[in-house]
């Protein structure tokens, strides 16, 4: 497990260990299912040629040090979707938080297990004398075959 730690709003903060009580889990285990969340919608957070969005200002910093321990594949998939959707991690969690936070604590209670982040994998390939760099979340040794021959570099299991 790799250990970081995200900044959160103090309202943020209250808002997810509000809902761990809730749910009868972590407040982890909320941030991890909140941002699996944020993956099924990853289309509308697509990022432009831009510097990182961090969450905005607070004048009284009311600020709150989260410690966070990712599996390899959460840690990568964090770190893939900052660079391509141009939010900080915190960020994320903060809109995720706003967005889908509701929609998390009105589920059924059979679904508050601990969400798995997909399998995860890193390829490469050269097409016309462009180096393509491709991120797979998902299973890519039953995969029945890629567009393009793209050799894997790394992966890590759902485990």
């Amino acid at each position: 497990m790799l250990r970081t730690s995200i900044n959160m709003s103090h309202i943020v903060y209250v808002n997810i260990a509000l809902a761990a009580a809730k749910l009868g889990t972590t407040r982890q285990a909320v941030v991890i299912m909140l941002l699996k969340r944020v993956l099924r919608d990853i289309d509308r957070f697509q990022g432009g040629f831009t510097l990182v969005r961090y969450q905005p200002r607070d004048p009284w910093k009311r600020w709150h040090c989260f410690p966070i321990r990712f599996r390899k594949n959460e840690n990568e998939f964090a770190s893939d979707f900052r660079k391509l959707s141009r939010f900080s991690v915190a960020h994320l969690v903060a809109i995720a938080t706003k967005r889908y936070l509701h929609e998390l604590l009105c589920d059924s209670a059979g679904r508050h297990n601990y969400v798995r982040f997909p399998q995860y994998a890193i390829g490469q390939r050269s097409a016309g004398g462009i180096l393509c760099w491709e991120f797979y979340w998902g299973d890519t040794e039953n995969h029945p075959t890629r567009a393009s021959p793209t050799k894997i570099l790394r992966r890590t299991s759902s485990h």
